[in-house]
């Protein structure tokens, strides 16, 4: 076995601990504030001998307002899609969360001036269908799994935001820095806003908080710190797509191991997402190659 296929059995490894998010939230029994928080507070927890011992030096972006707006976004991110896990199924959440490149392709468009071409087109309009099916499979709980759909929609728009507005940033800041500032902020809202609403810290059973330590540990340390290895050796395109594994890969061990069952409208709505999901990440690659052959060009003339 060569090295790079090494590289795709790592990268099949952290797409399977990214999978492990839903499970683990789902059967979470501390309220949705309290388990965002300790996700992110666990990590920190964590990463923070690192930062200290190789990075210092960079903790003056912690005076920065940008890293601060953008980890409020982040603990927003947290508190909607864990909340939406409450009221849909984890297939309906994972699915509509996985809609965040397409959000900020939208925001690229908007704010950033980025052309909107046919392919990015496409696969908005067939994310836009595949949400309609799987909204109209729910009708019948109205109340129930189209307000977590909803939450974990609106989820996706603000994990789009912090990646759009977080570009400045990380141009600036190595990854490693950059995300531990992001996830100190994002821990510190999280602990206002359960201190704000009288939710406690404590309390809530040793098997929930080892949960929510496996939530750091798995899907946040081990799952995105393999994604961000492998796109050293592995082309980016491959790495996002790849991406796509997780709401499958959720969707089955919902179904195999909490006995969650999926509806057909769940099965060709998500089809559909994910599929535009495709098309518009295959779009948003091959325009940014081209972007930089183009600058390598004119560079060179």
């Amino acid at each position: 076995m060569d090295f790079k296929q090494k590289i795709y059995i790592l990268l099949a490894g952290g797409v399977f601990f990214l999978s492990l998010s839903g499970i683990l939230v789902k059967i979470a029994s501390s309220p949705p504030m309290i388990t965002a928080f300790y996700r992110m507070f666990f990590t920190v927890l964590l990463l923070t001998p690192y930062f200290l011992k190789n990075h210092r030096q960079k903790a003056a972006y912690f005076l920065d307002y940008r890293p601060l707006l953008v980890g409020f976004l982040l603990a927003v991110h947290f508190i909607l899609w864990i909340t939406s896990i409450e009221y849909t199924d984890i297939s309906n959440s994972v699915i509509f969360v996985a809609l965040q490149p397409l959000f900020t392709i939208a925001l690229e468009y908007l704010f950033a001036k980025e052309d909107l071409r046919p392919g990015a087109l496409i696969g908005i309009v067939m994310a836009f269908i595949g949400s309609s099916i799987i909204s109209i499979g729910d009708f019948y709980q109205l109340g129930d799994k189209l307000f977590g759909n909803f939450l974990a929609l609106s989820a996706a728009f603000f994990a789009a935001s912090y990646l759009f507005i977080g570009r400045g940033v990380r141009k600036k800041l190595d990854y490693f820095p950059y995300l531990y500032i992001l996830y100190t902020y994002a821990a510190i809202f999280l602990g206002i806003g359960a201190y704000i609403f009288e939710i406690p810290f404590f309390g809530h059973g040793i098997n929930n908080y080892l949960i929510l330590l496996a939530l750091a540990v798995g899907p946040t340390l081990i799952g995105h710190s393999i994604l961000n290895y492998s796109v050293r050796y592995l082309p980016t395109s491959i790495v996002s797509l790849s991406i796509l594994g997780e709401p499958v890969l959720t969707t089955f061990m919902a179904w195999l191991l909490l006995n969650e069952q999926v509806l057909l409208t769940t099965l060709i709505g998500g089809a559909f997402i994910l599929s535009g999901i495709y098309l518009a990440s295959v779009y948003n690659y091959r325009k940014t190659k081209l972007q930089k052959e183009a600058l390598f060009a004119e560079k060179n003339s």
